[in-house]
């Protein structure tokens, strides 16, 4: 009988400890994993990982190696310290040990400038400027810093270039070398000034002059001083069209206010009322319906009784009632029935592509007021349409006759039917007008004499062009808070300044609505005898509804008109005292058509900006950039002066709070 033995198990194995190459490895990965989280997050965009390319990567092939030969450096360390004596292995240990880690962490070092070095340089971002470095940090290691994206740009302001940089650009000379007239220089009506040498004064005839002393105007600014004698003077003869020796173009800069529309107004009737056939010689664009509508008011104004026919177009009316006032057909083909016409570019590059008999060919004068702000803008491509339909076209008989017939003649035989030359005269207004070479040559100026009428306190030298505002006009800046804003509002409405007859320009249509509503129902917790009344001006109203609230405005019935940018281009409201920056701007441009509607035609005003914290720095540096940061005062109101509006503000706020819920929950 077999004697079954019990199963002999296997010893239980000692656990392996970890090797001494191990150990080293995960020695050198703890210290680079300390380096790495003292280091702190990788800037933005260094973080994410990169699809390896193909093929073999040089910084990983000498990673690979190193690595290598430290395990083989460690294999060998380790078979020595097994054959010597215990003594001698922790002494060798520690040695390897100490040796091993500077070896290692040289070897990273080394692997990575050699990876650093390998790897293509990137373009780097430069940091936000207003971010300075911290001053506890040596210039060495601020230098290694990573840059980081400005998240928000910063507002970009527009500026005159250099003369020199612009003539090396192709400016002509006309706006390289401007000529600049003191902006405080008056001249009676129909008298000669004796301190200008290029012309002998304005010299109108009776019938203009008997109706600007109906206007009340009594004696020319300086802008009209200085452009109608240039305008007339080439006319001595009364002749309209000089296709030998066309006009020079002109571009006027200056303030606001200061008489622009009539200076090109009176020389275009006195020119065009000696006219015997009704043409279309005048043309005015203008970037908004409500200064073209102003215009044409001047236009009837100066030119009543003159004979002259003129008319607006910018889309208040059917495009067929507007083709019918334009043009007329009969037996002998299309007659103009308009002397002078009153557009807004894109209504008028509708009528030059779809209206029959209406041309450009007759026109003698081409006024493009606001000119800066209709050069930005496309307006379905006006500018190339608008050269286009002036270039002038060779007449049917030189068309019609032989060719063999031009090319036997000289040159010098042809005549200006043959050859036509343009006699269009373009006229460039604005109280910021660019000096941009590739806006200013797309309008293809003729020999430009450029004119900028400034103040002489702006300083002596003649070559630095500066925006021009009005001689009249106090300027205030308040710095508040964000929360406060509508607090330093209120008070500058109702404290001992009383600020009325105001324009309030916010930076959006939405905004100028939300504060209108938000004013509204302050106004009516005050008591009876206080409160203001606040109104809202806005592209959202009806032509009939803002020409009656514009009305209401000048006659006094509405304190404060807020709106945005819409009228801050040539609108004319005389009654208009302070304006007020809710939002302040973010380009000088627009800082100076806003402020210019105050303080015109010789008059003073005083315009506010509110300008928050986080904006001080940029609105400075953009009044220092167009050097008019002293004349701009800053204004300290304490929290006592505005506290008393507290409780009614929290209760318009709270009521404005609900109205908005409820539309949103409808």
């Amino acid at each position: 009988m077999a004697v079954t033995q019990p199963a002999r198990t296997a010893p239980a194995r000692p656990a392996k400890g970890k090797t001494k190459a191990k150990q080293r490895y995960l020695k050198a990965k703890k210290v680079r994993r300390k380096a790495k989280k003292a280091a702190g997050p990788k800037p933005f965009g260094e973080g994410k990982k990169k699809a390896k390319p193909k093929g073999p990567n040089p910084a990983e092939e000498m990673e690979l190696e190193a690595s290598v030969a430290q395990a083989s450096h460690g294999d060998a360390s380790e078979s020595e310290s097994e054959s010597s004596t215990d003594t001698t292995s922790k002494s060798s240990d520690s040695a390897s040990d100490s040796e091993s880690s500077s070896s290692s962490s040289a070897s990273s070092e080394s692997v990575a400038d050699r990876a650093r070095a390998a790897s293509p340089s990137t373009d780097v971002i430069d940091a936000d400027p207003l971010q300075a470095a911290s001053p506890a940090e040596p210039a060495e290691m601020q230098d290694d810093e990573p840059q980081y994206l400005f998240r928000f740009p910063r507002p970009q302001q527009t500026s005159t270039s250099d003369a020199q940089q612009l003539a090396s650009l192709g400016l002509p000379q006309g706006l390289e070398r401007p000529t600049f007239v003191d902006a405080s220089h008056t001249q009676s009506l129909d008298t000669q000034d004796e301190g200008m040498t290029e012309h002998m004064g304005v010299r109108v005839s009776r019938s203009i002059k008997r109706q600007l002393d109906r206007l009340g105007i009594s004696e020319w600014f300086a802008v009209q001083a200085s452009v109608i004698p240039l305008l007339l003077s080439q006319h001595t003869e009364s002749r309209l069209y000089m296709p030998f020796n066309p006009p020079r173009d002109l571009c006027i800069s200056a303030p606001t206010g200061s008489g622009k529309t009539l200076a090109y107004t009176v020389p275009i009737v006195e020119l065009l009322q000696t006219r015997i056939v009704t043409q279309l010689r005048a043309l005015v664009l203008l970037p908004t319906r409500d200064l073209a509508v102003q215009v044409a008011e001047m236009f009837e104004a100066v030119g009543r009784g003159s004979g002259l026919r003129s008319l607006v177009i910018t889309g208040n009316h059917s495009f067929r009632h507007e083709q019918a006032q334009l043009v007329s057909s009969g037996p002998a083909g299309f007659t103009s029935n308009v002397d002078v016409l009153i557009a807004t570019p894109g209504r008028l590059v509708d009528h030059v592509r779809g209206t029959p008999g209406f041309t450009l060919q007759h026109l003698r004068f081409l006024v493009i007021d606001e000119a800066d702000r209709l050069l930005g803008q496309s307006f379905q491509q006006w500018v190339p349409t608008l050269l286009e339909a002036l270039q002038p076209q060779a007449s049917e008989q030189a068309s019609s006759a032989p060719a063999s017939l031009h090319t036997q003649l000289p040159p010098w035989m042809h005549d200006d039917l043959d050859t036509p030359v343009p006699t269009v005269q373009k006229l460039l207004f604005s109280a910021t007008l660019t000096r941009d070479p590739a806006k200013m040559n797309a309008l293809q100026l003729r020999n430009p004499h450029y004119v900028s009428v400034r103040d002489r306190a702006e300083g002596d030298d003649v070559h630095v062009d500066r925006f021009a505002l009005p001689a009249g006009l106090h300027e205030h800046m308040i710095v508040t808070e964000t929360s406060t804003k509508v607090l330093f509002l209120l008070y500058l409405l109702h404290s001992h300044l009383q600020v009325r007859h105001a324009l309030c320009f916010t930076k959006s249509v939405e905004s100028a609505n939300r504060l209108v509503r938000l004013l509204a129902f302050f106004e009516k917790r005050m008591p009876p005898g206080q409160a203001l009344c606040v109104q809202y001006y806005s592209s959202d109203l009806t032509n009939a509804e803002r020409a009656q609230m514009l009305r209401r405005f000048q006659q006094g019935e509405v304190d404060v008109l807020v709106c945005s940018d819409l009228i801050a281009r040539g609108i004319d409201l005389p009654e208009v005292r302070n304006v007020i920056s809710y939002d302040v701007p973010v380009d000088m441009a627009k800082y100076v058509h806003r402020v210019g509607r105050t303080a015109r035609a010789g008059r003073s005003g005083d315009a506010w900006s509110l300008v928050e914290e986080q904006e001080v720095f940029h609105f400075k540096r953009m009044l220092r950039e167009a050097h008019h940061l002293d004349a701009v005062q800053t204004v300290k109101v304490k929290p006592a002066e505005y506290e008393p509006f507290l409780p009614s503000y929290k209760e318009a706020l709270a009521e404005l709070a609900n109205v908005y819920s409820q539309q949103r929950g409808m």
